[in-house]
Parts: structure tokens; sequence; C-alpha cells
């Protein structure tokens, strides 16, 4: 039984970026989701314009996550989009990454902004039952993002299969991705294949912040850093990250 799962921070609508402005490069990030050719998606810095646009252009999939600011529409989303397939979401939570994680709006130790979890359990129509957590760590504050890991940590703590994707703001060798592994995931996505934010340079060996984890009933078959550029044009400020993986 298989996935492919990926993750990818399309860049907020509302950033001064010019000619990289989501209104010129949309069409580009559609595009580089469709070519990812998965399963499932989690998405970062979506703001609601950005949704509603995501929700035309992909009115087949199952896509849910609410809003940072209030717990419903306001703020930036972290949404997890589910296409049309062998897997349905059962059921859907977003968790704040704070000492409050039920409170919305709620900021964690020393983050400079309001972050979320969405938190998904998929069902295979076999019956077989997974769990997805995309999340967007803060961008400062690093108590925040080392607790942020170990919030995930213990909510994905039990017997079910898990993948953890997201904008962590962190490289591989940092607290929170130690943090992360040392609970028992393991990272899918290996460091030779390259960087994942890029700041519209179209780099390919910067930092590599974005990523996929996952839970040890896993097994990865094929993983990698997309550098697409539908049509010429760079989709993000980041390149997504997708791995194809199996269970059992």
């Amino acid at each position: 039984m298989k996935i492919r799962a990926a993750s990818f921070n399309i860049r907020n609508s509302s950033a001064p970026d010019g000619d990289n402005a989501w209104p010129v490069r949309r069409k580009a990030a559609v595009a580089t989701i469709e070519q990812l050719d998965a399963d499932v998606v989690g998405l970062q810095e979506v703001l609601p314009d950005q949704l509603e646009y995501l929700r035309w252009r992909f009115p087949k999939y199952q896509i849910v996550g609410a809003g940072r600011d209030d717990g419903m529409s306001a703020g930036e989303h972290s949404p997890v989009l589910v296409r049309p397939g062998d897997w349905r979401i059962e059921r859907q939570e977003t968790r704040w990454l704070s000492d409050d994680p039920g409170t919305p709006g709620s900021i964690g130790w020393d983050a400079d902004l309001t972050r979320i979890a969405t938190l998904v359990w998929l069902r295979h129509r076999n019956g077989t039952t997974v769990g997805v957590v995309n999340t967007h760590y803060d961008h400062v504050g690093e108590v925040a993002q080392l607790q942020s890991s170990r919030l995930i940590a213990r909510w994905i703590s039990g017997s079910l299969p898990w993948i953890v994707m997201g904008d962590l703001n962190a490289t591989p060798d940092s607290p929170p991705l130690k943090a992360l592994v040392a609970s028992g995931l393991s990272l899918a996505v290996p460091l030779e294949a390259g960087g994942s934010w890029h700041d519209f340079t179209g780099a390919e060996d910067h930092d590599r912040i974005d990523h996929l984890l996952v839970t040890p009933e896993w097994t990865v078959t094929e993983a990698a850093v997309s550098h697409a550029r539908p049509d010429g044009r760079i989709p993000s400020d980041h390149w997504p990250v997708v791995a194809t993986l199996e269970l059992g």
C-alpha cells in the first residue's frame, strides 16, 4: 500500500514580491502541485484568497485546514489537499503551536507569529488509517521551534503510522529536527536532493528547511526536491519536497 506525499510553501499573496507576486505565478504554483503527482499535499503560507483559488483549481480534491488567526478563515492556513483516489479524509483538526494548542490565535514561547499544525487522519479504501501533520514553524523563535517539535512528537505517539511535513524553518542538523528524529521519525528526502528555500533566486543548493518525516512503519521508495519551473516560471520562493512511501 503506497502513498505519495508532498510539502510546498507557496509564499503568501500579501508579500511585495514584484515580478514574483502571487497573481503572476499562481498558474505555475498550481502546475507544480499537479506535477508532484501526490496523493496528499501540505501547503504553507496560504491566505484566504489563495485558498479560494486553489479550491477553484482543484475542485475534486478534499481541502481542509483552518486560518491561524481565528481557527476559521482569518490569516494564513496550512491546508492539506487530498486528491481523489485511494485515500479519503476521515477526520481533521487544526492545533496551535503554543502551550495552549486548542486556543485559536495563541502564540507559543518566543515565536514572532501565530503558528499552526493541521492534523489529518486518512483512511485507505482497504480500511487502513494513517496520520498526516502539516505545519509551519516560526521563523524567529528557536525555543518555539524546539517546543513545536516536542508538541508534534507527543501528538503522534502511538501505533498509527504518521507523516510529518512542512516548512520547519530549520535545517536537518538543528535542535528541532534532531528532536523529531529522536522521537522516532526519520527524514524521507535525502540531503543530496538539494535545498528547498531559495528566495526566488532559483538556487538549488540553499538551506533545506522544508521536510517530510515518517514513522518507522513507512518505507521510502522515492524522494526528491522538485525544481519544476512550469513555462519557465519559478512557482514560489521554496521548492517542494516529495516522497513515495510504502506501508507494510
